[in-house]
């Protein structure tokens, strides 16, 4: 393992058939962000193509609320070009490289980290963190390739406003973005919120 790797922060947001950890995962969003000043430092959306995933549960109620949203929403996380999406496996193998690249990014070095790298620097965030992360860790395991980030490292932002909340932090304060349930905007939302937390907690 390199010596005094700088941590690395990734906020990720699913889009789903089901609310089940292994749930099909239609969209992701990915957001490289800075934790000192919640700067965005690179991005990305992976759109997974409308075969099955194995091991993956779809959940009729799900697909129902997808039928209730906007037809903005709708358009943005399903109808995609055929060209832009791919399968599961190889959403597993774009996510472990967009890790990747965000650690040569906070690194500046061109090296690709090891495994043991990765797993003693990335941090990997959702909302919740048992929702999200667990969709991955499935995919992961039926693609047969060793996560990018090691279980300790995995952050919740709910736990964070619950924490803030009891101190008495308003999360209204935080405007919520247009395009709620597209992945990146949701992603950008959440880092404000932490944003917003460590603010409210300085004064």
């Amino acid at each position: 393992m390199k010596q005094h790797l700088q941590p690395v922060h990734i906020m990720l947001d699913n889009e789903t058939l089901s609310t089940h950890p292994n749930a099909h995962i239609v969209q992701t969003g990915l957001v490289h962000f800075c934790p000192e000043t919640f700067e965005v430092l690179g991005r990305k959306v992976i759109s997974m193509d409308a075969k099955s995933q194995p091991g993956a549960h779809i959940d009729v109620g799900t697909v129902y609320f997808w039928f209730k949203q906007l037809w903005e929403t709708q358009q943005a996380v399903f109808i995609q070009d055929e060209e832009l999406t791919v399968p599961i496996q190889r959403g597993c193998a774009d996510l472990y490289r967009f890790i990747i690249d965000s650690c040569r990014r906070v690194w500046q070095e061109d090296d690709t980290p090891t495994v043991n790298d990765l797993h003693h620097s990335v941090n990997i965030w959702a909302k919740p963190a048992h929702f999200d992360i667990p969709q991955w860790e499935n995919a992961f395991r039926y693609a047969g390739i060793q996560l990018p980030w090691h279980y300790r490292k995995v952050n919740c932002v709910q736990s964070h406003i619950n924490r803030a909340t009891a101190k008495g932090f308003q999360l209204k304060s935080v405007p919520q973005l247009p395009g709620v349930h597209q992945p990146l905007n949701d992603c950008y939302h959440q880092i404000s919120i932490l944003k917003a937390i460590a603010e409210f907690e300085r004064t």
